[in-house]
């Protein structure tokens, strides 16, 4: 699936097993995404210093899925059950059902308040 320069390692979680793609312009490959997607609603989370340089490439990866974005306030101090309201605004926007999936672009906070509110929606 992925090219010569890419590498796949697998994290051995048991049932709760994936991958880590790790290589250049990963973001926009699609086959990196469609085999974790179950439903056809895709939340797109990143923050406001990540998603101005990756989000275009993500959202042309997925533009098969039904797509809508949050994007948050970049820092820890923006861990907060407001900024976390944020997201499930936009599921909620957007008529999101308990189907869809929540793809974090970023890391900390991103994914950890992306986390949150995909277990908790």
């Amino acid at each position: 699936m992925l090219g010569v320069m890419n590498k796949t390692l697998q994290l051995d979680l048991g049932e709760r097993s994936y991958p880590i793609f790790i290589g250049p312009r990963l973001l926009g490959r699609p086959e990196c995404y469609r085999p974790y997607i179950r439903g056809r609603q895709v939340m797109l989370v990143s923050n406001e210093t990540v998603a101005p340089l990756y989000l275009d490439g993500v959202r042309e990866a997925l533009s098969d899925y039904q797509l809508a974005q949050v994007i948050l306030p970049d820092g820890e101090k923006y861990k907060t059950p407001e900024v976390l309201q944020r997201i499930y605004d936009g599921l909620l926007q957007h008529r999101f059902n308990r189907n869809c999936s929540l793809v974090a672009l970023g890391g900390g906070v991103v994914g950890d308040m992306t986390g949150f509110a995909a277990a908790s929606y």
